[in-house]
């Protein structure tokens, strides 16, 4: 059993890494190589609705992986034992599986493809359809950009916290549960305050013109997103509470691990 040590040491959260490494490392690549290949066909698929179909099916998958990427920590079975005989104490194992989630995790999931969009945006500059054109007015409320983010960030936590916490069947709860935060959150992030509001500004837009403008389209679903904003701040602000609220529970759990 450890004991509770109060300095921190990075040659135990190194120790860490060896016990995990046969997991991780097969997983970090694996992540690598798809993310990879979905940044190459988004650069190479010469047609915007394919190119967008097929990169908008491959970014869901990269969410999902990063959502269930706390699930490799449970490929040495039931390792409530080798956590206690890891000599590390609760705040080094939290900092290990933390930064490999976000940042290694993080980087293999969506930095290929966050190069591929800019690179995409340098050598083909001036074709802009009307996705991205009301993409690009979507950004003006920064929140609805991150909206998404959030309800894939909560769910990926929610996955860690079944891993790190829950005693009986906590993979099959790690899925189940994560896809279910995942659900939740994205129905009032995305949803309410995006979805309905395109459709919104599509209709506002036909009914006044009577003709489908892109200029008018952008215009009414950037108006509408506008009023809804406080419901979405509302939303976000749930999401970001119940993120830090599962990540204290997830490091209480570690905590008791311990003892």
């Amino acid at each position: 059993m450890t004991t509770q040590t109060s300095n921190f040491s990075w040659r135990r959260v190194a120790q860490l890494y060896q016990y995990n490494a046969p997991w991780i490392r097969k997983q970090t690549t694996i992540y690598f190589l798809f993310s990879l290949i979905t940044a190459l066909l988004y650069i190479s698929i010469p047609s915007e609705t394919t190119r967008l179909t097929v990169y908008g099916s491959c970014c869901t998958v990269l969410q999902f992986m990063f959502i269930w990427a706390p699930v490799v920590f449970t490929k040495g079975g039931d390792n409530g034992i080798i956590d206690r005989l890891i000599p590390a104490s609760p705040t080094e194992k939290f900092m290990f599986y933390l930064s490999y989630l976000f940042i290694v995790i993080g980087m293999a999931c969506f930095f290929c493809p966050w190069v591929a969009e800019k690179l995409y945006r340098v050598f083909y500059p001036g074709e802009e359809g009307i996705v991205d054109t009301i993409k690009s007015a979507l950004d003006i409320p920064v929140l609805y950009k991150y909206s998404n983010y959030l309800s894939v960030l909560a769910a990926m936590i929610t996955c860690f916290y079944c891993v790190v916490a829950v005693k009986r069947d906590r993979v099959m709860k790690a899925y189940l549960i994560s896809i279910c935060v995942l659900i939740l959150t994205s129905l009032m992030n995305s949803f309410y305050g995006i979805k309905e509001s395109v459709m919104l500004g599509f209709n506002e837009a036909i009914k006044d013109s009577g003709a489908i403008n892109e200029t008018e389209i952008v215009e009414k679903v950037y108006n509408v997103m506008t009023d809804h904003l406080g419901f979405l701040i509302f939303c976000m602000t749930v999401s970001v509470v119940y993120i830090f609220l599962l990540m204290w529970l997830s490091y209480r759990s570690l905590y008791r691990r311990n003892l």
